[in-house]
């Protein structure tokens, strides 16, 4: 078999993998309370971090339409990107939540593994409102990660916002990763977490 259609085929297993893992399930009300739970407390732990390396994040924060605060995990493999994870939005109007998957699939060349979260704020109403309602899907990056154990901190990272009512924010959990890659992100409302509560 061709190198090539070995790697496609590869390739579109993956692709059906990261696809798999995003579709809704259906959840119980009781699992649906303890996801919401988390995503609350990854949240907090999230600025609590990022405030700490930017302070001056928080009146930003404060001064914006809303925000969203996303936990991913991003593999590459060689040809392949993928990522999945979840996070909420946050109108800063009325404070009202709304539950977020989050999905990549893309190519480019690279290679290992991480584990991230991203801060993202809002300075438009209408951009906020069409992520909260619709989603998005936003594009290329390029990054250099190299975080291994338990320790936090930020890292030179490509995820840049081409909007000038957004700014994107992120840090690393672990993971060693060298790539430059095109494919999108993927933020789609969560229907199981945003059911009536």
């Amino acid at each position: 078999m061709d190198a090539r259609i070995a790697a496609r085929i590869l390739l579109a297993g993956m692709v059906l993998g990261v696809a798999a893992c995003a579709t809704p399930g259906g959840i119980s009300g009781d699992e649906a309370t303890k996801r919401r739970a988390a995503l609350r407390e990854m949240r907090d732990e999230t600025q609590k971090v990022l405030y700490a390396g930017k302070p001056e994040l928080k009146a930003e924060l404060e001064a914006a339409v809303g925000y969203g605060v996303f936990d991913a995990s991003q593999v590459n493999l060689v040809l392949y990107v993928g990522a999945v994870g979840a996070g909420m939005l946050v109108d800063n109007q009325d404070q009202k939540e709304t539950f977020m998957k989050v999905t990549r699939a893309g190519t480019g060349p690279g290679v290992g593994y991480k584990s991230y979260r991203q801060l993202l704020v809002f300075k438009d109403r209408a951009l906020f409102d069409t992520f909260r309602t619709l989603g998005a899907d936003v594009g290329a990056s390029a990054d250099a990660t190299l975080k291994i154990g338990g320790g936090k901190g930020l890292t030179l990272d490509g995820s840049t916002s081409f909007n000038p009512y957004l700014s994107v924010y992120q840090y690393t959990e672990n993971g060693l990763l060298l790539q430059a890659n095109w494919g999108g992100v993927a933020y789609l409302p969560d229907e199981d977490l945003n059911a009536a509560r």
